[in-house]
């Protein structure tokens, strides 16, 4: 059972309560008591502290006052007791420390309160293969996403290289809830199994409903059936293999052109699909109205509207609510014609 984020720091305050208690009456006592030893000699309160804590500290640097029998009997009873009272506070804080690190190894519960903040975010259903490249991209790209993977091997490969993960079956709605699925916007999932693949988009797409879910399929025949149970996309990455290998025979500069745009973070060159919203002022108006090269500096090549691909479009093309631009540019370029698109900053 998950402790609650404050509890195990409340259980450590109320287990300091008597060491730290002890700790600040010994040395009220041993400043007090070396005070009135060394009156004759013209100690001052600071004398008397740090005569205190020298004492309990077992540094003893020398002594400030001089001592006589009566002195060095209570400095031995200072000494006993101090140091036992501040070596119990010490044992106290190491015993918690040791035993959350036991009771808690990869660091989970931290872990969780980090996926708790998180908001349209990507999970990753799995990291093997092909997970790995996923998760290295969106990382590159600076989108958050969290890792759900059964295998405690894969979450220490992925907390070694700075990413978020909890140990998880995707396939268990529990685990897709602590992954924090009502609040992200896509699932990934690259399993190496098309049956867990099948009941891990179901259970997502049930979860939630507008969720874009992105699947692997190993194999062909089952991209329908992964479409059918919700996936908005299902893919085989030995058949995208297969096509890059023959594209780059055949069209090696196409290749290398679309390998640079399509790398997030890049200030050369970016490829990015931006919807046009419904509502939005850019609604109804012509790309020649909308003066996009000028205003922003970006380019679109494409508008893909209802299933229909418009290649190349003219000036005179008006845009529709839920038109897809794919647009080129630089980040910045496409951050402007996102706000153009919107409505925001348009005007």
């Amino acid at each position: 059972m998950m402790v609650p984020p404050g509890e195990s720091s409340r259980s450590l305050r109320v287990r300091l309560i008597l060491p730290i208690s002890l700790v600040i009456l010994v040395t009220a006592v041993g400043t007090a008591g070396y005070a009135w030893i060394g009156r004759s000699q013209g100690a001052t309160v600071l004398d008397a502290l740090f005569m205190t804590v020298i004492t309990i500290t077992t540094i003893g640097y020398g002594e400030v006052i001089r001592l006589d029998s009566v002195g060095r009997i209570f400095t031995m009873g200072i000494a006993v007791t101090g140091i036992g009272s501040l070596f119990y506070s010490l044992t106290v804080v190491m015993d918690y420390l040791v035993g959350s690190r036991l009771a808690d190894p990869l660091g989970e519960k931290k872990m969780q309160r980090n996926i708790d903040g998180l908001q349209e975010h990507i999970i990753i259903a799995g990291l093997g293969r092909v997970g790995k490249q996923a998760a290295a991209e969106l990382y590159e790209a600076k989108i958050p996403f969290v890792i759900l993977d059964p295998s405690i091997e894969a979450v220490h490969y992925a907390l070694r290289h700075g990413y978020v993960a909890v140990t998880g079956d995707a396939s268990d709605d529990t685990q897709l809830e602590r992954a924090g699925i009502r609040r992200a916007r896509g699932l990934i999932v690259t399993t190496s199994d098309d049956a867990s693949n099948l009941y891990i988009v179901l259970s997502a797409r049930v979860l939630k409903a507008d969720l874009f879910i992105v699947s692997r399929a190993v194999d062909d025949a089952s991209i329908p059936k992964l479409i059918r149970a919700g996936a908005n996309r299902a893919i085989s990455p030995y058949a995208i293999g297969g096509r890059r290998l023959a594209h780059l025979i055949l069209s090696p500069a196409v290749v290398d052109f679309f390998d640079t745009v399509i790398t997030r973070g890049e200030e050369t060159l970016n490829l990015e699909g931006i919807k046009v919203p419904f509502g939005a002022d850019a609604v109804g108006q012509t790309l020649a109205a909308l003066d996009i090269r000028s205003r922003t500096g970006a380019s679109v090549l494409v508008i893909l509207r209802a299933g229909q691909v418009l290649p190349n479009p003219q000036a005179d093309t008006e845009l529709h609510s839920h038109d897809q631009l794919l647009a080129i540019g630089t980040s910045v370029q496409l951050e402007a014609l996102e706000r153009l698109i919107s409505g925001q900053g348009g005007g």
